[in-house]
């Protein structure tokens, strides 16, 4: 079965939306995303405008504030001065950082309840506590599909240890009752590994990676792979060679990906309702 990001996504704004839309009805506020992006990178320009786009549709205003350069301390204090305005509700930086620059250390320096990627140690570190009120979007995306799709089987192999990926979603699953295997370039036996769990998530950066030979007939493969050629975007997955072998597989695009921009503002959101019941 084809798990179609695009269902989960839509589902999941029509909530986000109705919830928006009460919150500024009852408060009379403007819900305010803040984006910093450093330097030119392109990719980086079209995932906020991306965000531009999605907020519009929500009623929340999201705005990008590009710098051409500026220094590590310089990012750091407009940070914490973005931290202290009530009237930003939530904060992103684009990644990645121009060479030099430390994005987690920029990140670290985001007010919890407004750290929208969900990409603060605290953040992070509340998922062992099975407190997921704001969560790496990515992570939280692979477990939207999971549950949408009610995919069966509860042995799960990650290959992948990134803050990003691997590691946050190993926490999301072990919440809820999963056998998390990860795996990464140094492990051993990675094609056999693959197939003794129900349910492979591969994020490599690397086309056509996850072939034949790492999956069964009862797998469940998510791609979070995003690729780009001058053809076409791929994910991290051989689709055409295994979609009509294994049991249930995400597509790239209309996978993870768009889940994935859609659980950034369910992060903002829950931050927002954080910051109301608060008051800060």
């Amino acid at each position: 079965m084809l798990l179609d990001g695009k269902i989960v996504a839509n589902e999941k704004m029509t909530k986000i939306k109705s919830e928006i839309d009460s919150i500024k009805d009852k408060f009379k506020i403007t819900p305010y995303l803040h984006l910093i992006q450093v330097g030119n990178n392109s990719a980086s320009t079209i995932y906020a405008n991306s965000k531009i786009k999605r907020g519009k549709k929500l009623g929340i205003e999201v705005e990008l504030e590009k710098f051409d350069a500026i220094d590590q301390q310089l990012l750091v204090d407009h940070i914490k001065s973005l931290n202290a305005k009530k009237d930003v509700n939530g904060i992103m930086i684009e990644s990645p950082l121009p060479d030099g620059m430390s994005f987690y250390e920029a990140v670290n320096n985001i007010t919890f309840y407004k750290d929208s990627d969900g990409m603060t140690a605290y953040n992070q570190g509340n998922l062992s506590m099975k407190n997921e009120m704001i969560a790496p979007a990515t992570a939280r995306a692979v477990i939207d599909i999971l549950e949408y799709y009610k995919v069966s089987g509860k042995r799960v192999c990650i290959i992948n240890r990134s803050s990003v990926v691997g590691r946050p979603l190993a926490m999301l699953l072990l919440n809820r009752d999963y056998t998390v295997t990860i795996c990464h370039s140094k492990t051993a036996d990675i094609k056999k590994i693959c197939r003794e769990n129900d349910t492979v998530v591969v994020a490599v950066g690397s086309p056509a990676f996850l072939t034949m030979d790492y999956v069964t007939e009862q797998s469940t493969v998510i791609d979070v792979g995003i690729n780009y050629s001058e053809e076409k975007i791929t994910g991290d997955a051989d689709f055409d060679g295994i979609k009509d072998f294994v049991e249930n597989i995400t597509p790239v695009p209309g996978g993870v990906g768009i889940v994935t921009a859609t659980d950034i503002f369910e992060n903002f959101l829950n931050g927002l309702k954080y910051q109301i019941e608060n008051k800060k």
